[in-house]
């Protein structure tokens, strides 16, 4: 065998390796449709004295103010706004379409295992007050999405805002922080550096951001979860609790099971067009 061919062989093995971690995240060679229009930004704390950047996908054509929503989405563990889930081909139905319906798409740099820390939180807080004031979107229609951490997270912030946020749909969510590091132990490091401590140590600081502690903060803000049922690193019991509490206190909850499914992207694949009916109908 050339030494060409034993390395293209060996390439195409690590690629194919790399295709999804753990955290449901893909290789940076996974890019959006060349379609999009994505602006790069950043919130200046002069008080913190801190920088976060963020990307800006912009709606297709010219929204009425009135029309323009704005989509909050947080990447999976190890992510960044150079590598995130949203851009990737599971979710390209859902980026046209949000774009064709007047939405813009913020994706924060918050740190690639923030799991929603109270920094984080601070500076999500800043990040989409600029946005809203820039692009002149009004504050009552702004939903949040996430994958994997960024689901989880995406419950943790609606918990906290909920004067601001409208819908959340979350993939892949883990719905219990404390219970999630006790299912996956090799998370329980970075999950406790974002929170100050342990579960033993802190837990206030993991249950007041734990959605199946706060099931009453989603009584006004409508819930998608999606989720496969052969997810080993976030277990699909997440979803399934949260969505039996919330349909049990008749909250809005929508529950769509990825079927034979892990933990990676392609869980969106098939539930594209829910997702975009679901931000429409809290939009009104």
């Amino acid at each position: 065998m050339s030494k060409f061919l034993s390395f293209f062989l060996m390439s195409l093995i690590a690629c194919s390796a790399l295709a999804h971690g753990d955290d449901g995240t893909a290789p940076p060679q996974a890019l959006s449709q060349a379609s999009d229009t994505i602006t790069r930004h950043a919130f200046e704390d002069s008080e913190k004295g801190t920088t976060t950047p963020y990307l800006l996908y912009h709606p297709a054509n010219d929204t009425p103010t009135s029309q323009r929503s704005l989509l909050i989405f947080l990447y999976g563990a190890g992510g960044s706004i150079e590598n995130y889930n949203f851009k990737r081909p599971p979710y390209a139905m859902l980026r046209g379409e949000l774009a064709a319906r007047g939405y813009y798409v913020v994706v924060p740099e918050l740190g690639p295992k923030h799991f929603m820390s109270d920094a984080a939180k601070a500076a999500l807080d800043g990040v989409v007050s600029q946005v809203l004031k820039e692009e002149e979107i009004p504050q009552k229609r702004v939903h949040v999405m996430g994958t994997s951490m960024g689901a989880g997270s995406s419950l943790a912030y609606a918990i906290h805002r909920p004067d601001l946020i409208r819908s959340v749909c979350a993939v892949m969510p883990m719905t219990d922080f404390a219970t999630w590091v006790v299912e996956n132990p090799r998370y329980e490091a970075p999950v406790a550096k974002a929170y100050g401590g342990t579960y033993a140590e802190m837990p206030e600081a993991y249950d007041r951001n734990a959605a199946l502690k706060n099931p009453d903060a989603f009584a006004k803000i409508p819930v998608m979860l999606i989720h496969g049922n052969a997810d080993n690193t976030v277990l699909y019991s997440n979803s399934q609790k949260l969505a039996e509490l919330l349909q049990e206190k008749k909250y809005v909850c929508e529950f769509y099971t990825a079927a034979g499914q892990g933990h990676k992207d392609e869980v969106m694949q098939d539930f594209q067009t829910e997702a975009i009916d679901f931000f429409e109908a809290a939009s009104k």
